[in-house]
């Protein structure tokens, strides 16, 4: 198929040289940025090993992404489609990360070391609902208490403020978990 044809294809049928500079600036745009929105979240369902999910995202992404290359190949004589491409591809990063970040799917592990208020905190934890699990060790300092405790994605920043409430000297990590199973129930 020739980049005519694809760009033809791209537009649903209509030959994109007999639509207005301005609507083939805009068409390729938004395929650059719907394509790099799917790649983005493609590669966060490949991390999470959601391999059905990943081809059907990464299908139409390459799909969308011959269109739109196709449209700034076909169309180089005006000079802001090449800038549509680029402002698509960009602007389609921010919204896949906006997107994932919304969608907060998954497990995260919170490991908090506590100098001075581990028990609190792990009372706290446990009264909210979730498991956590206390370990006893020693640091440069003296003895230091770390709790493990696995969230929901999008109840990471919930957690982190209810366990710097009990203890702002509390050193807090946040690690995504790829697979969680069995383990404590509320």
């Amino acid at each position: 198929m020739s980049l005519s044809g694809l760009a033809q294809l791209g537009a649903g049928g209509i030959d994109l040289a007999s639509l207005p500079a301005w609507l083939v600036t805009l068409s390729i745009f938004l395929l650059r940025c719907t394509d790099t929105t799917l790649s983005t979240l493609r590669m966060l369902a490949v991390l999470r090993g959601r391999r059905g999910l990943a081809w059907i995202l990464g299908f139409t992404g390459s799909l969308l992404f011959v269109l739109a290359t196709a449209a700034v190949l076909e169309n180089l004589s005006h000079p802001l489609n090449a800038l549509a491409y680029a402002a698509g591809f960009a602007s389609g990063n921010f919204l896949g990360i906006l997107i994932e970040g919304r969608l907060a799917a998954g497990h995260s592990l919170l490991r908090i070391v506590s100098p001075d208020r581990g028990s609190a905190v792990i009372e706290a934890l446990w009264g909210s609902g979730k498991g956590a699990t206390e370990l006893t060790g020693r640091s440069h300092a003296g003895t230091v208490t770390t709790i493990y405790c696995y969230v929901a994605r999008r109840e990471v920043s919930l957690a982190q403020r209810q366990i710097n409430a009990l203890d702002p000297m509390a050193y807090v990590t946040v690690e995504n978990v790829r697979q969680l199973r069995g383990g404590w129930k509320a």
